[in-house]
C-alpha cells in the first residue's frame, strides 16, 4: 500500500470515528463539538471575529511572534553553532550555556523575561527566540562536526584558504542538518507561542483558544487548535521546499 494511500485511509477512519461519536449523540457536544458546529464557529469567528479583533488579527498576531521569534533564533543560533563546530575555543565559550538552555523548559523564564520585558511583544518574541537558539546552534555545530576530516584534507591538500574550506565545503555540508534543525526549532517555538499567549497575551490564537474554555465555548477551542495545527504543517512545508531547493543534493 502507499505511504500516500494508507495516509488517507488513517484520516478518514479518524473523520469517520469523529461523526460516529458526536452525531450518535455518544458523547456531549461540550466536550467534541461536531463538524457542522466547528464550520459554523469557524463563520462567526469569520464574521464577527473574537473580543473586539478578527480572527485574522489573532492569526496575524501568533503569526508575527512566530517568524520574529523563530527568524532571529534560527539566524543566530545557526551562526554560533557554525563557529562553534569549526572553532573548538569558541565552542568551549558557548557550549555551557546552549546545553544549559536547550534542555530547560521556556516557560521556567517566561516569568522573568515579564518582569524585564514587560507583558508585551518583546517578552513573548525573546522567549520565542531563546527556544529556537539552542536547537539551531547544536544542529549547526554537529552539521560541521559530521563533516568527513577526508574531504576536508584533501581540500587543503589542493592549497584551500580556511575561509575556502568552510564556505564550500563545511557550510554547504553542514546545510542538510541545519534545515533539520530549524524543522525541529518550529515545533518547539510554536509549542512555546501557545503557552506564552496563554500565560501573558491579550491576543493571539493561543490566547483565544484558552479564553474560549473558560466560557465553555468548545467550538472555538476547536477551531483554534486546528488553525494553530495547520499553520505549523504549512510552517514546516515551506521549511521541506527550501531545502529540496537549497540542499538539492542530499541524499544523493
Amino acid at each position: 500500500m502507499r505511504p500516500s494511500i494508507a495516509r488517507y485511509i488513517s484520516v478518514s477512519l479518524l473523520i469517520l470515528g469523529w461523526l460516529w461519536l458526536t452525531l450518535g449523540g455518544y458523547v456531549s457536544d461540550l466536550f467534541l463539538p461536531p463538524p457542522n458546529q466547528l464550520y459554523d464557529a469557524l463563520i462567526e469567528l469569520m464574521d464577527e471575529g473574537y473580543k473586539s479583533r478578527t480572527l485574522w488579527e489573532h492569526i496575524a498576531s501568533s503569526l508575527f511572534r512566530v517568524l520574529a521569534g523563530f527568524g532571529s533564533g534560527a539566524i543566530v543560533g545557526t551562526a554560533i553553532g557554525l563557529c562553534m563546530g569549526y572553532f573548538r575555543n569558541i565552542n568551549s565559550i558557548f557550549a555551557p550555556f546552549i546545553e544549559f538552555l536547550r534542555p530547560l523548559p521556556q516557560l521556567a523564564y517566561l516569568v522573568l523575561l515579564i518582569i524585564w520585558l514587560g507583558i508585551g511583544e518583546s517578552s513573548k518574541v525573546t522567549l520565542l527566540f531563546l527556544a529556537a537558539l539552542p536547537v539551531s546552534a547544536v544542529a549547526a555545530r554537529d552539521g560541521v562536526r559530521n563533516v568527513s576530516a577526508i574531504r576536508i584534507r584533501v581540500a587543503e591538500s589542493l592549497g584551500a584558504s580556511r575561509a575556502q574550506i568552510f564556505m564550500r565545503l563545511i557550510f554547504p555540508s553542514a546545510l542538510a542538518e541545519i534545515f533539520t534543525g530549524a524543522r525541529l526549532a518550529v515545533g518547539i517555538v510554536y509549542g512555546t507561542l501557545i503557552a506564552s499567549e496563554i500565560i501573558a497575551g491579550t491576543n493571539g490564537i493561543g490566547w483565544m483558544i484558552f479564553d474560549s474554555g473558560r466560557f465553555l465555548r468548545s467550538d472555538f477551542v476547536f477551531v483554534g487548535i486546528f488553525i494553530v495545527g495547520f499553520m505549523g504543517i504549512a510552517l514546516d512545508r515551506i521549511l521541506l521546499v527550501v531545502e529540496k531547493r537549497v540542499v538539492h543534493w542530499a541524499g544523493k
